[in-house]
């Protein structure tokens, strides 16, 4: 048997409660590390030290809050490590970054109404290909093979839904008086 299986009901409890919020804790973290590479190395470096600390997590309490506190420190430690990065671990960016975030929720949030809105908008063939681009992070060579087409072909389909969905999403924001 593997080590989830031969845990603990508490560990069991708090894999299960991690893997519930690994999206939205890997869209947090992305905040601040906009490479979905190194965002992905930060979260598995969030992950470690979230299960090495799984004993300090109080139940009673939201688990998410806590999972990004301790993704903050892995962020700055990341800024630390790369150089390219390091100047951001040296000042208060992160306040400001959050800041931002909270001025443009509002935005945000309507954007993502009507993306939603798009989306429920497409052919079920396109939906279909967005969620196992995206969701299911399924390669384009793969994507090819099970569609019969080729690479190309489905880059360019990606692209033409991707454009379609952002032609919807502002001329959604122009009809609420919003500017895309």
């Amino acid at each position: 048997m593997g080590p989830v299986a031969d845990s603990n009901p508490d560990d069991q409890a708090f894999l299960r409660q991690f893997m519930a919020e690994q999206r939205p804790l890997l869209r947090f973290i992305l905040r601040y590390v906009p490479s979905s590479a190194d965002a992905r190395d930060v979260l598995q470096e969030t992950l470690v030290t979230l299960w090495a600390k799984r004993a300090e997590f109080d139940a009673a309490r939201e688990f998410l809050p806590w999972a990004c506190g301790v993704a903050r420190f892995k962020v700055r430690e990341f800024w630390r490590k790369q150089p390219r990065w390091e100047a951001f671990a040296h000042h208060d960016i992160m306040a400001l970054l959050d800041r931002r975030c909270e001025e443009l929720a509002p935005v945000l949030s309507l954007r993502r109404e009507k993306l939603r809105d798009c989306l429920a908008k497409l052919p079920v063939d396109q939906k279909e290909l967005l969620h196992r681009y995206y969701d299911e992070e399924e390669s384009v060579d793969n994507l090819a093979l099970r569609e019969g087409r080729s690479v190309d072909a489905i880059y360019k389909m990606l692209q033409r839904t991707r454009r379609t969905l952002l032609t919807c999403v502002e001329r959604g924001l122009r009809a609420e008086g919003a500017t895309p």
